[in-house]
């Protein structure tokens, strides 16, 4: 199946003054030349045609210093091709001091005008058709023996084919350079410099992203036909901002109302008498709280309300993992931790990489199988790996589980988006997540976050 070739504006409108151009050349030719040089030349030459004015040329280049004062007739390749071509034309010539030169006999009537003929700018007598004899052209030229004024007759004629065939090459040529010229350089540039506007616009547009709200196409240099276009395209920008902003403002007071009612709930179950499902009930309320406070972490990052402190990954870790040792421990875990005594510095919010950390882990607790151990490992190089013995992830879900609401296995709980904010919020950090296979069996969470300063491993000495 054969692609459509894309229409492009500016090849359209070149292709388009191009055509605007012949159209005006031709009417030029017809409106402007023909009235004007070629009809006037129809009408100069009448019936009668004059004689051609390279013929006195001609014989003025075959004359030759004949060492005595006077001229004499060299023939030449021009001269005898013209002399065989026209068997009855005639030469005269006559230098200021009386020498002459001719070929052929001069008519009666034009012998009369040899003595006078330096008196004389220029002439040209045409006679008619009907009238025996023939016509005459004197002219002035140079030759080899100096000047001399040339007079002829009986030769070659300039016909009107002739005359229409020479103006129309000048025009042609004139025209096809001009046509060139216009097209090859002139209407590019100049298509180019009125669309350098809408240029300017799609640039802006390519740098518009989610994180960027609030950015317009500029409408400086857009032409008027396209400046409709690039209005609505910022009013559509100016109701997609608003409809995000109402978006995030309702994000944000959902997670700010939810955690009320989830620290009441939490405390309910804590001072409940013990009960089966408690520790599951547990671990489903800090996973909801987690969530929560995650959601208030991104509208937070959003607005630019949240500063970048130096972190230290292990102490962060060392935190988390206390924390949630007892819900680990009650669901039938292990959890450990294997962080290095040097500080592992990254630039970030304390309080959104906790949560982030404690999401992993909990994620860890619901899936890991209910048993085995569940290991934190920081590195000196940024790395966060939290591994447990669990069934796993499948290597083809391993992409997906990050986008939200998705599930590798139906489950009553959670919505599937405890991985996407996880996801969302190291990358707000410039890190970023991925899943490999535990080296014990089940599935390994890796997080990367770029560090403050290069961690040196110590040397020893053998």
């Amino acid at each position: 199946m054969r692609t459509q070739k894309p229409k492009l504006l500016e090849r359209q409108l070149t292709r388009r003054m191009i055509q605007v151009q012949l159209v005006a050349l031709t009417l030029f030719f017809f409106v402007g030349v023909v009235p004007f040089t070629i009809y006037p030349a129809l009408d100069y030459i009448g019936n009668a045609k004059p004689l051609d004015p390279s013929a006195t040329l001609t014989f003025a280049r075959s004359l030759q210093p004949d060492g005595a004062g006077g001229i004499k007739v060299v023939e030449t390749r021009e001269l005898r091709e013209l002399v065989e071509a026209y068997p009855d034309v005639w030469f005269y010539a006559r230098t200021p001091d009386g020498a002459n030169a001719g070929i052929g006999r001069v008519p009666t009537q034009y012998q009369l005008i040899e003595a006078t003929m330096w008196y004389v700018d220029s002439m040209e007598i045409r006679l008619a058709h009907d009238v025996e004899g023939s016509s005459v052209l004197l002219r002035p030229e140079t030759s080899p023996a100096g000047p001399v004024m040339v007079m002829t007759g009986a030769g070659p004629v300039v016909g009107l084919a002739a005359l229409v065939r020479e103006l129309s090459a000048t025009l042609a040529l004139g025209t096809i350079a001009v046509l060139i010229l216009a097209s090859v350089i002139a209407i590019p540039r100049v298509v180019r410099r009125e669309l350098r506007g809408i240029e300017t616009a799609a640039n802006q547009a390519r740098l518009i992203d989610i994180n960027t709200r609030g950015t317009r196409l500029p409408t400086d240099n857009v032409p008027e036909e396209v400046r409709a276009l690039v209005k609505a395209v910022n009013d559509a920008l100016a109701r997609l901002d608003e409809s995000y902003a109402r978006r995030e403002r309702f994000l944000a007071d959902s997670a700010h109302e939810l955690r009320t009612p989830i620290a009441i709930l939490q405390t309910r179950i804590e001072t409940a008498d013990p009960f089966p499902e408690q520790g599951r009930l547990l671990i489903d309320v800090a996973r909801l709280s987690s969530l929560a406070g995650q959601l208030l972490d991104l509208q937070r990052m959003d607005q630019g309300e949240t500063s970048f402190v130096p972190v230290d990954l292990g102490d962060l870790a060392e935190q988390v993992v206390g924390d949630l040792a007892p819900l680990a421990i009650a669901a039938g875990y292990e959890l450990s931790l294997n962080a290095p005594d040097k500080p592992v510095l990254v630039n970030g919010d304390a309080g959104s990489l906790g949560r982030v950390l404690t999401n992993v882990i909990q994620n860890a607790i619901a899936h890991g199988g209910k048993a085995g151990e569940i290991r934190v490992d920081v590195s000196r190089d940024g790395t966060v790996m939290v591994c447990d013995e669990g069934p796993g992830i499948p290597e083809g879900e391993r992409d997906r589980v990050f986008e939200p609401f998705y599930r590798v296995k139906p489950s009553p709980h959670g919505a599937g988006l405890g991985l996407n904010l996880v996801e969302t919020m190291i990358r707000h950090h410039h890190g970023h997540v991925s899943i490999a296979d535990a080296p014990g069996g089940g599935a390994c969470l890796i997080i990367t976050l770029p560090v403050l300063h290069t961690q040196h491993t110590e040397s020893t000495t053998p």
